[in-house]
């Protein structure tokens, strides 16, 4: 049976393909989260632009760990050196831990996590004239390699990998998750979004199982101006966790479930 404690804490709703991240930061915050994983990852066929070797570029640049783990996948099936001999360049610290785990020590950490804080890293390290390989999601928005482009450099863009809703290939997935919002919603549950993509995908089951109305009372807590637009652009409300981390959005979201409560 769950405790006083239990029953009470705050409820966050985790859309993220991989939750346990988020899940153990709203334990370690004195919240119960309730998973409802809504988007997965496709990798895509991929080859570097005329045929390059990476070592040919004066830097491989990242926004996100899953262009690393397809860039890193290539280089196992090619037989490609590892890791490789250029620069790396990363837009947090949880992309540049999954470097240096994987043996590349970044040399350029954005300080702020975003695309235009990592263009403002290589900026400093001088990048005019420079060429950069951008392994990306086939959906990212332009904004690191017009920022790069804009300050001088060459920027191959080469998409990798590409993120769908669970339901995009079963169809049958949809009403399933559907009824599962309309009961965690029900239970006053604070939803999370990391991506503009997880907010489309969270809109979506909403309408289709009719709680879009429930969906706008409450509250999105969010990573990023990007994804908090996102929401707002679909006529919710958001509250940014204050950083791309994944521990303040956990932290933000239990916050925004106990004021909830202290209303009730």
């Amino acid at each position: 049976m769950p405790t006083a404690d239990e029953k009470s804490a705050p409820r966050v709703l985790v859309t993220r393909e991989d939750p346990e991240p988020v899940s153990r930061a709203v334990r370690l915050a004195g919240g119960e989260p309730v998973e409802l994983p809504l988007l997965v990852t496709r990798w895509l066929p991929f080859a570097i632009p005329g045929g390059r070797s990476l070592e040919e570029y004066d830097w491989v640049a990242f926004t996100s760990a899953r262009a690393l783990v397809a860039l890193a996948a290539k280089a196992e099936s090619e037989r490609w050196s590892w890791p490789p001999r250029v620069p790396a360049a990363a837009v947090g610290d949880r992309t540049a831990h999954e470097l240096q785990a994987r043996g590349w020590m970044p040399e350029c950490v954005a300080e702020e996590a975003n695309a235009h804080g990592l263009v403002d890293c290589l900026q400093a390290r001088g990048i005019r004239g420079a060429r950069i390989l951008f392994p990306c999601s086939a959906i990212a928005e332009p904004t690191f390699p017009d920022g790069a482009r804009a300050a001088g450099a060459q920027v191959d863009v080469v998409h990798v990998y590409t993120t769908e809703t669970v339901w995009a290939r079963s169809p049958e997935r949809k009403q399933e998750l559907a009824r599962q919002l309309a009961r965690d919603l029900e239970a006053g549950c604070i939803p999370t979004c990391a991506s503009p993509s997880a907010a489309q995908a969270l809109a979506e089951i909403a309408a289709a199982a009719g709680v879009m109305a429930e969906l706008q009372r409450t509250t999105v807590v969010v990573i990023g101006a990007t994804t908090g637009r996102a929401v707002q652009d679909l006529g919710l409300r958001f509250v940014d966790a204050g950083g791309k981390n994944l521990a303040l959005l956990a932290r933000k979201a239990v916050e925004i479930g106990r004021a909830h409560a202290g209303r009730g």
